[in-house]
């Protein structure tokens, strides 16, 4: 159970750090406190009950400027600047909360994803494939 709950957690993380960085830290502590099989289920509902929360705009910037440090050795100068002009929009967005990635963002990330592969990112559900 805890190498399924710890391999759950490497493809959330970036979710559940984009609802907020406090809940984030949060199953961070608890998954390295967990112990026993109970310990790691509770860590699975609570990553479950996380994702069905909105994302903060806060949070989803900071996690966005994460993620970006995964492309930003290999991209192009013109993928940095789109990357950082979409960020930056999201930034002045009046907008506290998402239901979802902004579009742009969410097909941008696709796109960087495919042009500058990683597995790890791959393995994400932060980027949709």
């Amino acid at each position: 159970m805890k190498k399924e709950t710890e391999q759950l957690w490497a493809s959330e993380k970036y979710t559940v750090m984009a609802k907020g960085y406090n809940l984030y830290k949060e199953v961070q502590g608890q998954i390295r406190d967990a112990q026993s099989d109970t310990d790691y289920e509770k860590v699975r509902l609570l990553i479950a009950e996380l994702k069905e929360k909105p994302f903060e705009r806060r949070a989803l910037c900071n996690t966005l400027e994460h993620v970006w440090g995964y492309f930003k050795k290999s991209a192009q100068d013109v993928d940095k600047q789109h990357f950082f002009s979409l960020l930056d929009t999201l930034r002045e967005s009046d907008k506290e909360y998402y239901d979802e990635m902004p579009y742009e963002m969410d097909l941008f990330l696709q796109y960087l994803l495919q042009k500058y592969p990683s597995d790890y990112l791959s393995r994400s559900t932060f980027i949709k494939n």
